[in-house]
């Protein structure tokens, strides 16, 4: 069983799983290294018109996606976004669609995905998806837990893992047999408690658990939940936390992750910080183990 004693200082506020702490983009996990190469994939991005969502898509139109599906609320942002997506490919092959749905809605999510999909087959065959993120959520209300507003409790719920849980139903029986699944999840989920934020923290918690199910229940998938850095966005301006990251870090390990390098990863919860060089070199540990699974401290059941 691997053990995790000793954690590396990552930044000032935050551990890390390993010595390197990266705040932007590498070599490794750059979109023109072939083995990152997404020639032929089909991409769903939910919160896909902005920040953390838009540059992932990025990523994988400059690593060369077949197709690419972002979804979101704001229909000129979607447009907009779609418009640079399809910029970023080198060669310009990459198929770009949207669908602006309210992703609390089951009904509409359905609807938008198979739309999304059929816009993308080609010459009458069937089309799958080959990786899906799940990138989509709010800031739900700032506040203590004791005298919370029950309206927006449940409007946390909804729109966060009520989203998660309905693109889930959605995108299930459209993906293919082998495809990766990221659940972009926080941080905020394991650590200590920050003040005023435990809607957030409780629905990113709930989700992560969600998807570990779907990983136990769909082994054939890779599923990873992971925390996708502090970065400057609309999101993270709620939280009261100034961004530390570039937005192209997690982009970019986004798409690391959905290559066949990581590989070992599957049904864990990992850092954009880590370094991909030193994961890789215990991968078998990692693999083999409880390792970078949430858990109860000391007790890896």
């Amino acid at each position: 069983m691997g053990v995790y004693i000793d954690p590396y200082q990552g930044n000032e506020f935050f551990k890390s799983f390993t010595k390197t702490w990266h705040i932007k983009p590498y070599a490794r996990i750059s979109p023109d290294r072939p083995e990152l190469n997404a020639a032929g994939r089909v991409i769903f991005i939910t919160g896909g018109g902005t920040g953390i969502g838009k540059a992932t898509a990025i990523a994988f139109a400059q690593a060369g996606a077949r197709a690419i599906a972002i979804f979101g609320r704001r229909l000129e942002r979607l447009t907009s976004a779609a418009d640079e997506i399809r910029a970023a490919n080198p060669e310009g092959t990459t198929r770009v669609v949207f669908e602006s749905v309210d992703l609390s809605k089951r009904a509409a999510v359905d609807t938008a995905f198979t739309s999304a999909l059929s816009q993308l087959a080609m010459d009458g065959n069937s089309t799958k998806i080959n990786v899906f993120i799940s990138n989509a959520g709010i800031m739900p209300k700032v506040g203590a837990v004791a005298g919370y507003l029950e309206e927006d409790f449940h409007k946390g719920l909804e729109m966060n893992t009520g989203s998660a849980f309905n693109t889930i139903q959605a995108m299930m029986p459209l993906l293919a047999a082998d495809a990766t699944v990221l659940n972009i999840s926080s941080g905020i989920a394991h650590i200590d408690p920050l003040p005023q934020l435990w809607l957030y923290a409780t629905t990113k918690l709930a989700n992560t658990k969600m998807f570990d199910y779907l990983q136990a229940e769909n082994p054939n998938l890779r599923i990873i939940n992971v925390q996708p850095g502090v970065v400057t966005s609309e999101l993270n301006a709620g939280s009261g936390f100034e961004g530390q990251d570039e937005v192209e870090l997690p982009a970019r390990f986004h798409l690391w992750l959905a290559s066949p390098e990581a590989g070992f990863l599957k049904g864990k919860f990992v850092w954009v910080n880590w370094d991909v060089d030193e994961l890789t070199a215990r991968a078998d540990e990692i693999s083999d183990s409880k390792l970078l699974k949430v858990l109860l401290n000391g007790v890896p059941m």
